[in-house]
């Protein structure tokens, strides 16, 4: 079953803001890392399995279920560029789609691969908020401000 993982580096990168008001769930953190890692095009499959990642859940929380369809098109539009694939090759979206997507699976709507994949963002967007910061988040506040400036930044880059 395709599951949601966070690296236990990034836990730990997070444990000062974790149980604050801002940050409601692992998922938030999820979210953090994972849209670094398609802001910045980063994956990494380092961590996604074994003692470097938990597994915490196998679907959309509902604070998140409204976005899913929107993440999981991020995640189409990121694999495409990853693989060099035009919107115009139809046939290679709709291969690249069928990878990744599993309208059957009502848990998150992923293939194995399609969670992998995600799951590999997620570390990748990892690495690049913990490159660019000299320091683990201490208050929410602070990582909020900084996160926005390194999204900005990564996707005008």
């Amino acid at each position: 079953m395709a599951m949601f993982r966070l690296r236990t580096d990034a836990e730990a990168w997070f444990s000062e803001i974790e149980k604050t008001p801002h940050v409601r769930s692992k998922f938030d953190l999820y979210y953090f890392c994972l849209m670094a890692g398609f802001a910045s095009g980063r994956s990494s499959e380092t961590h996604i399995s074994g003692a470097g990642s938990k597994e915490f859940i196998d679907y959309f929380i509902d604070d998140y279920k409204p976005a899913s369809n929107l993440l999981i098109g991020l995640l189409v539009i990121a694999e495409m560029k990853y693989k060099g694939i035009d919107v115009t090759e139809k046939a290679a979206v709709r291969a690249l789609f069928k990878d990744v997507v599993d309208a059957s699976n009502g848990n998150n709507h992923l293939t194995e691969h399609g969670m992998k994949r995600m799951n590999a963002y997620a570390s990748g967007g990892f690495e690049f908020l913990a490159e660019r910061r000299d320091t683990k988040p201490r208050s929410a506040e602070e990582f909020l401000r900084d996160y926005a400036q390194l999204i900005e930044g990564a996707v005008a880059a």
